[in-house]
């Protein structure tokens, strides 16, 4: 088949499966897995991407930790969260240096995942750490998410019509 056939087939089916496994299997937020899907894709596929997408996620996640402890630690004003997001997406953006902190938009990603996270549930990142933390539910939505995207390039590829040569 064509390969946007193929494409289509394979992350239809796999996008229908990740919402039955958060649903009945792994409780991480659906929403934070399909954006570490998309990820994977923006920054390219294959194992690079995977890996590009991965490790800057991670670090939006670990920034958005450290933002919003320090906007409790300094009141939770508007001008506290205002302060802090500041300092917390000029990180991103300064860790950015090539190789495998090249994707900056992962960053942000990450990090809005936590927040939206956080909101969702209504925890807080002091919370004790359970496998029902925010920082968890997103890190396993991340992984997830990165799996899914290996797994679903991996499927459309194999589905993809390969011409064959003609004999001589």
């Amino acid at each position: 088949m064509s390969a946007r056939i193929a494409s289509t087939v394979s992350i239809g089916l796999l996008a229908g499966l990740s919402c039955l496994l958060t649903g009945f299997a792994v409780e991480v937020p659906i929403w934070a897995l399909f954006i570490a899907w998309a990820a994977f894709f923006a920054a390219g596929g294959g194992l690079a991407g995977a890996k590009r997408s991965l490790l800057m996620n991670v670090i939006g996640v670990a920034s958005a930790s450290a933002t919003v402890l320090a906007i409790g630690a300094l009141g939770g004003s508007t001008w506290a969260v205002a302060g802090c997001v500041v300092v917390g997406a000029g990180v991103l953006v300064l860790v950015t240096n090539g190789g495998l902190l090249s994707f900056t938009p992962a960053g942000f990603f990450g990090f809005a995942s936590l927040v939206g996270t956080i909101d969702a549930t209504g925890s807080a990142i002091a919370d004790p750490v359970t496998m029902s933390h925010p920082v968890v539910l997103v890190v396993g939505a991340i992984l997830l998410g990165t799996a899914f995207g290996i797994v679903s390039e991996w499927l459309g590829t194999s589905l993809t019509s390969k011409e064959v040569a003609p004999a001589a």
